[in-house]
């Protein structure tokens, strides 16, 4: 598996990671950020922070690889920003899935990648078990309890070592570029191209890079609310999300730019501060 140059820490946070340590800075400090969505789902971001430390860890327990593609299946929401992190932190590909795109175009987007788990919202577990029956998706997991799939919850209890792959010879994997993209800690966002969708790699290396580099723009600070809106492109809603905790910031998860009128930073057209 190829490996990518991490830039040095910045803001308290350790190098090679969104997350790492993140928990810690919260526990040892004043600082109470929470993830949020408008009228709904509130979580501290010290319960977020170890949460994702947890729940990465049972994927690995499970038998996740480094570089191993993970697509979440969420609206737009706390629970798809929790999701996509714990792929992150497990060392695997994170590829977030449209929940409007049509069914074809995400079978083969799912089938280019060698795709193997989904992490659904409830609403759209039915769909992801139907995504799983037409590629090579062996297990769906959803936030609740949905007949046919794993709750996300049992990430972050103890279990056992993972059984082999049946689908695999025991070989050494190809090399990662004819893995279809696949890399350490990365993000796989998919734009549609001749009909066909195609992936845009982020490494972890590029997203630590954005980060520091909205936090530094943006002067984020435990006073701030950042308004993160599905317009925004992937990336920048998790390099956003971890700048703000880190700075002690809120995150509200709205689903356009004129939600949340009450934020102090909105993520588009382009990440800035309003007041």
């Amino acid at each position: 598996m190829r490996h990518h140059p991490v830039p040095a820490s910045d803001g308290g946070a350790p190098a090679g990671s969104l997350t790492g340590g993140l928990l810690d800075r919260l526990r040892s400090s004043a600082l109470s950020p929470a993830v949020s969505a408008p009228g709904g789902q509130r979580i501290p971001g010290s319960v977020f922070a170890s949460t994702v430390e947890r729940a990465a860890a049972g994927l690995r327990i499970r038998g996740s690889r480094p570089g191993d593609v993970t697509a979440v299946l969420c609206p737009h929401s706390p629970d798809r920003l929790m999701a996509l992190f714990t792929v992150l932190a497990a060392d695997g590909a994170a590829l977030p899935l449209h929940p409007d795109a049509p069914a074809s175009a995400l079978v083969h987007l799912l089938t280019a990648t060698e795709t193997r788990m989904v992490i659904a919202d409830a609403s759209l577990a039915g769909a992801a078990l139907r995504l799983a029956d037409r590629s090579r998706v062996r297990q769906v997991l959803a936030f609740g309890r949905v007949p046919g799939t794993t709750p996300f919850d049992e990430l972050l209890l103890p279990g056992p070592a993972a059984p082999p792959d049946p689908l695999s010879s025991g070989a050494p994997g190809p090399p990662p570029d004819a893995r279809a993209g696949r890399a350490d800690g990365a993000l796989l966002e998919h734009r549609s191209a001749g009909g066909r969708p195609r992936t845009v790699l982020h490494t972890r290396a590029d997203l630590l890079r954005r980060r520091a580099e909205l936090q530094r723009e943006l002067g984020l600070d435990p006073a701030d609310t950042v308004a993160v809106d599905a317009l925004t492109p992937e990336r920048d809603r998790i390099a956003l999300t971890a700048a703000a905790l880190w700075s002690g910031a809120s995150v509200t998860t709205v689903p356009t730019p004129a939600e949340a009128p009450e934020a102090t930073v909105h993520s588009s057209p382009v990440p800035s501060r309003s007041r």
